[in-house]
């Protein structure tokens, strides 16, 4: 069995406008639950509200900044649709093997969230750790959409980098990932801010062997109204979160099928 963790921001944490009509289970992919420690069968709605200290809380899905502040990691957003299932489903086709998913991601949160020292870290760890020493996968893989909080607050591309290298750095040594996958960030700010963070996640792609970019459709998908949630801007629909989760999950499965 492969683990694949899932951590970014909202558009990873998934804040679409509805379930699939199909929310079917996938076979041969399973999510781990830290809260109690369990494997479940892999399906809508992926994740997990965690408050601060570690515990299982409930959202107000009407107060979007009083439940960032209580939380420390969200599920998708309104119990709908993230790209998880279909990532999985994709990579599972190409690889046949089974897979563990792990999500592990909060909106409005910048990648230095995310950081070793700050508490994203500390629960991606914890989370991620606890799910290790339940499967003992034999391959371990980190996915990353995240960028957007990062772009409008205005981080420079060369900035951007050196913290995904530090991330990196961490996760394998404290986690054991074999690849770090990056999903390319969409346009969010719609100006030269979102060029800074979408060059600099390209640019470690391909400078670095660390880094695998799993799909630029992002970029794309975000000038297309059809599939972009209607009352939340800047995020992917149902529909566009399982273009994106199978695009990108069929590039590591190749790649994992090649290993």
């Amino acid at each position: 069995m492969d683990l694949i963790i899932f951590s970014g921001q909202s558009n990873m944490q998934g804040q679409t406008e509805c379930l699939p009509y199909d929310n079917s289970a996938v076979n041969d992919a399973f999510e781990y639950r830290f809260a109690d420690n369990t494997l479940i069968p892999l399906r809508h709605p992926v994740g997990e509200n965690l408050d601060t200290n570690g515990h299982l809380f409930r959202p107000d899905f009407n107060d979007i900044p009083g439940t960032i502040e209580k939380s420390v990691l969200l599920g998708a957003w309104e119990n709908h649709a993230n790209m998880v299932p279909e990532f999985c489903r994709s990579y599972i086709a190409v690889t046949g093997k089974q897979v563990t998913a792990v999500h592990a991601a909060k909106g409005s949160t910048t990648i230095d969230y995310w950081l070793k020292g700050n508490p994203g870290y500390c629960f991606l760890y914890q989370k991620s750790f606890a799910a290790i020493q339940k499967v003992n996968p034999a391959h371990i893989f980190f996915v990353w959409l995240q960028g957007e909080s990062d772009a409008i607050a205005g981080t420079g591309k060369e900035c951007y980098k050196q913290k995904l290298l530090q991330l990196n750095k961490d996760l394998q040594k404290d986690l054991h990932i074999e690849k770090f996958g990056i999903i390319l960030v969409g346009r969010f700010t719609g100006d030269e801010r979102d060029d800074c963070i979408i060059h600099a996640q390209k640019e470690i792609c391909a400078e670095n062997k660390d880094f695998l970019m799993l799909t630029t459709v992002t970029e794309q998908l975000t000038q297309i109204q059809k599939f972009m949630n209607p009352f939340v801007g800047g995020h992917y629909n149902c529909q566009g979160q399982e273009i994106i989760g199978a695009f990108a999950g069929h590039t590591l499965g190749t790649y994992r099928l090649a290993k």
